[in-house]
C-alpha cells in the first residue's frame, strides 16, 4: 500500500518495514567498499609476503622442481638513522711502535769517573772484591780518567785505578739500573810547591816528570824523594815530607860545575935555542935553567 505522495509506508496491520532509500543504500556500500579496501591493502603490504611463503611450501611437488630457499623477509622497522657529512670523517691514524718500550730493570746503568789527581786508569769488576790487587780475569769495561763505563747493569761494582808512581787503589760502588752515578776517587796524597835557583828546572819523581818549576803538584802521603835536572847543572834531590794536612815547599839550589885550572905543559925547545945553549955552555957562559913545574 502506498501513500498519498508514492511514498512506501508501514503496514499497520502486517508489521513489516518498508525498504531504505535509494542514496542511503549508496552510501552504505561505499563505506562498506572502503573498509574493505583499507582490509586488503593491510593484508597486501603485511601478511600478504608471509602467506605466500606459507603457500608455497604446503603445495605438492610435481614432476621437475628446483630447490630453493626461501628468506623470510625482515619486518620492516623504523629507525632513525642520523646522516653522516663526508666531510665529518676524521682520519685514523696509528702510532708504530718499533720495539715495546724497556723495563726499568732492563735500562743500562752507567758510570762517570773522575780521580784526584786525574791521568789515573780504571778497571771495572762485577761484584765485591776483597783484594787489594786485581784479580786476573778481564775486567768488564777499561779506561783512563777522567772516563765513562758504559752500558752495565744494575748491582756491586768493584774499580780498580793504577797510576804510575802512585800506590794502586780501589773503589766499590751500587749501581741501579738505568742509573749514570758519578764516581770521584782521590788518592791518599797532599800537595807540594816546588821552585828552583834558576826557575825552569824538570821535576822529577822516579821516572816520572812532574813538570818544570815553579809548580805545585800532588804527591803520594809520605816520605818522597825529588830530583831536580837542568841542563849545564848537575841533578839535584831532596826529601820532602807529603801529608794531607800541608802544603810544603822546598827549593832547588842549582849550582854551576866547577871547572878546574889545568897545568900548561913545558913547551919543547927549538933547534936554535939548543944550539945557543950549546955555544955559552963552550964559552963558559951558564946555561939558561930550566923552569920548575908549579906544584
Amino acid at each position: 500500500m502506498e501513500g498519498e505522495e508514492g511514498q512506501p509506508r508501514e503496514d499497520v496491520d502486517t508489521g513489516v518495514q518498508a525498504a531504505p532509500p535509494f542514496w542511503l543504500r549508496i552510501v552504505l556500500r561505499a563505506a562498506l567498499l572502503a573498509l574493505v579496501g583499507l582490509a586488503a591493502e593491510a593484508f597486501l603490504t603485511q601478511d600478504w609476503p608471509e602467506f605466500r611463503h606459507k603457500l608455497r611450501e604446503t603445495q605438492p611437488t610435481t614432476g621437475y622442481a628446483i630447490e630453493t630457499t626461501a628468506t623470510k623477509a625482515a619486518p620492516a622497522v623504523n629507525r632513525l638513522v642520523p646522516e653522516v657529512s663526508p666531510a665529518a670523517t676524521a682520519p685514523i691514524t696509528a702510532d708504530m711502535i718499533a720495539s715495546p718500550p724497556q723495563s726499568v730493570t732492563d735500562q743500562p746503568a752507567a758510570l762517570q769517573l773522575t780521580t784526584k789527581p786525574a791521568g789515573a786508569t780504571f778497571a771495572v769488576y762485577p761484584g765485591t772484591i776483597a783484594d787489594e790487587a786485581a784479580p786476573a780475569s778481564a775486567p768488564l769495561r777499561i779506561g783512563t780518567v777522567p772516563g765513562t763505563a758504559e752500558d752495565l747493569r744494575g748491582g756491586n761494582y768493584t774499580i780498580f785505578f793504577h797510576k804510575d808512581g802512585w800506590p794502586d787503589s780501589r773503589t766499590e760502588v751500587q749501581l741501579q739500573a738505568g742509573e749514570v752515578r758519578p764516581v770521584e776517587y782521590a788518592f791518599f796524597h797532599g800537595e807540594v810547591t816546588i821552585t828552583s835557583v834558576p826557575n825552569g828546572a824538570e821535576i822529577l819523581y822516579g821516572t816520572v816528570s812532574l813538570g818544570f818549576t815553579p809548580l805545585t803538584v800532588a804527591l803520594p802521603a809520605g816520605n818522597q824523594v825529588l830530583t831536580a835536572r837542568l841542563k849545564n847543572y848537575p841533578d839535584r834531590t831532596q826529601n820532602v815530607a807529603v801529608n794531607e794536612n800541608a802544603t810544603p815547599t822546598i827549593e832547588f839550589q842549582m849550582r854551576a860545575r866547577r871547572h878546574l885550572a889545568k897545568a900548561k905543559p913545558t913547551p919543547t925547545p927549538s933547534l936554535i935555542g939548543k944550539v945557543g945553549d950549546s955555544l955559552k955552555h963552550l964559552f963558559g957562559g951558564s946555561p939558561t935553567p930550566a923552569p920548575h913545574r908549579k906544584r
